[in-house]
């Protein structure tokens, strides 16, 4: 049975691969999981229960599970010869291999102008609770979730649900659509069939005043409409969240543990760099799409960037879990003596649209979202980088067209948030391209005195982490075949290709038909400084030349 197969079913069994070359692996078929399968039923999670579970899950399992005594988790197992991931129901490729203009990313997923002009029928309302809202149906037909800003801080959670919205469908998420939208009471009214749950939790039939109540817990604007944001029901009827790890059973296409799917793991990074503290399972959501299969969705980025819905993040959020075993036991035990640096900071919202969020100060290794995260906790190195990649892939113009989504009415406000994210980008690039070699894109060329060369892009130099005068590589190629064997070095500057001899034609030599590879090992140095792993790539001979059949990191 092929480990593809099996994988749901052998998490953390390294049988599967271990001692097999990544050529010769199964790989992931493009869009597998988007087969046709009779639609499930919606389901509910306990959400108390559920995070209870991984908490506890989470702080023990790094204590006693599998880390502690390996020292590391296994890889992802839905890779493909590339180390990459194939387009899915839970992922698709697009700023990072497809570069999107800055319009692009600002109308993101977004089909329309949001919710049309004329009435606004309210078919569901939350006026209880911290964070108040509305469902409503448009004078098209088309649903919204609306949620409002906390008084004091307009657009605050409006700006950040849309600009966190933006950078992760370009990264490559499913993400709905939202949009910021503005309206006035007088566009308001409510279905007949509208109930609303009172403050002793008891359902009562919704009325219009009682509507409009809700709106006492935002600010108005100065024309006396008011601004929130709205998002599109996705397609298909919903089936109830995913969770970060195993898999879902009423779903044949889950072929994948969830915490063993790199595009969950590699999530853990694109989250740090929004701030999106709040990834967890009830914020992602199942849908029955056309023709017949579930997408997988990540919904609500209210608790992005500088937002905490609603109020400013604070500087606990991003580095400490609500319930931090180690750091909640240290202040009992040391009866509050015992402190960490975030309680020693004195900060202040950077601007009420903005909220808290670090920019120098931020730490993309401390940083951990809300609640412990098994996908998130199983990421290695390789998942980091790719996530990184993701994030190293937006430049400024896009950074600051995602930005311009959230409508932030204050000009230097805006330009600020787009600062801080370009910084927040350059340290994960900084840190994670440095913990691999970031060799991409491998290929051969031959020049007209019959030299071999290989080619590859180095995405160091390329996401603006290092120039091509602070870096040098070290190879080493290996043909198992033959036994053949050499090394060498390329010096600071000597751009992204390597003359390697042995790769050159080998007259009378069949090609292989066995799993014996030849292999290029590609170490890169910064000022001196190697990465913490090199770069694998894989030749197979074909009778005539090599060619190029895999690459890991």
């Amino acid at each position: 049975m092929k480990c593809a197969i099996l994988a749901p079913l052998m998490w953390g069994v390294a049988a599967c691969s271990s001692g097999v070359p990544v050529p010769s692996r199964p790989t992931p078929i493009v869009w597998a999981d988007t087969l046709p399968i009779a639609e499930p039923p919606g389901r509910d999670i306990d959400e108390v229960l559920n995070l209870i579970r991984t908490s506890v899950s989470g702080e023990i399992s790094d204590v006693i599970g599998f880390r502690a005594i390996t020292g590391k988790h296994h890889e992802a197992l839905n890779t493909d010869h590339f180390d990459d991931v194939v387009n899915s129901a839970w992922f698709i490729h697009r700023n990072a291999r497809h570069r999107m203009t800055p319009e692009e990313i600002f109308r993101g997923p977004t089909t329309s102008e949001g919710p049309s002009e004329g009435p606004l029928t309210i078919v569901a309302a939350k006026v209880q609770g911290i964070s108040p809202g509305y469902t409503i149906r448009d004078a098209s037909g088309d649903r919204y979730v609306v949620k409002f800003d906390p008084k004091g801080f307009l657009y605050l959670s409006s700006g950040a649900g849309v600009i966190s919205n933006r950078l992760l469908h370009a990264a490559g998420f499913n993400v709905p659509e939202d949009y910021i939208f503005t309206f006035a009471t007088d566009q308001l009214e409510v279905d007949p069939d509208a109930t609303v749950t009172d403050a002793n939790f008891v359902e009562q039939p919704l009325t219009l005043q009682v509507a409009r109540d809700a709106l006492s817990r935002t600010d108005s604007l100065a024309d006396g409409q008011y601004v929130a944001i709205a998002s599109k029901f996705v397609p298909g009827p919903p089936k109830g969240p995913f969770l970060f790890n195993g898999v879902r059973r009423d779903d044949p296409n889950d072929h994948y543990v969830h915490e063993g799917r790199r595009e969950l793991r590699g999530l853990n990074v694109v989250s740090a760099w929004i701030n999106h503290v709040d990834m967890r399972f009830m914020n992602t959501m199942d849908a029955y799409v056309s023709p017949g299969f579930l997408r997988h969705y990540l919904i609500d980025f209210a608790a992005t960037l500088g937002s905490g819905t609603i109020r400013s993040h604070e500087p606990r959020e991003g580095l400490e879990y609500n319930f931090d075993f180690w750091d909640t036991f240290g202040r009992i035990f040391s009866l509050g003596f015992h402190r960490v640096g975030w309680e020693r900071t004195d900060w202040v919202p950077i601007h009420p649209t903005i909220g808290w969020l670090p920019g120098e100060d931020f730490d993309p290794v401390q940083w951990k979202a809300n609640w412990p995260n098994k996908a998130f906790n199983s990421m290695t190195d390789r998942d980091g980088y790719w996530g990184a990649k993701l994030v190293g892939s937006f430049d400024a113009e896009q950074i600051q067209a995602a930005v311009a989504a959230g409508s932030l009415p204050d000009a230097w406000a805006a330009d600020t948030l787009a600062k801080i994210l370009l910084t927040r980008r350059d340290k994960i690039v900084e840190y994670w391209y440095a913990r691999v070699s970031p060799i991409e894109s491998p290929a051969l060329t031959t020049s007209p005195t019959d030299e071999t060369a290989l080619l590859f892009e180095d995405f160091g130099i390329r996401d603006r982490g290092w120039t091509a005068e602070q870096t040098s590589y070290t190879w080493q190629f290996e043909d198992s075949a033959t036994g053949a064997r050499q090394a060498g070095t390329a010096g600071p500057g000597a751009g992204q290709r390597l003359m390697i001899p042995e790769l050159e034609g080998q007259p009378g030599r069949a090609a292989q038909t066995d799993d014996k590879y030849a292999t290029v090992d590609i170490l890169v140095e910064r000022d001196g400084r190697a990465a913490n792993r090199s770069a694998t790539v894989y030749l197979r001979w074909t009778g005539t030349t090599y060619e190029i059949v895999g690459l890991t990191h």
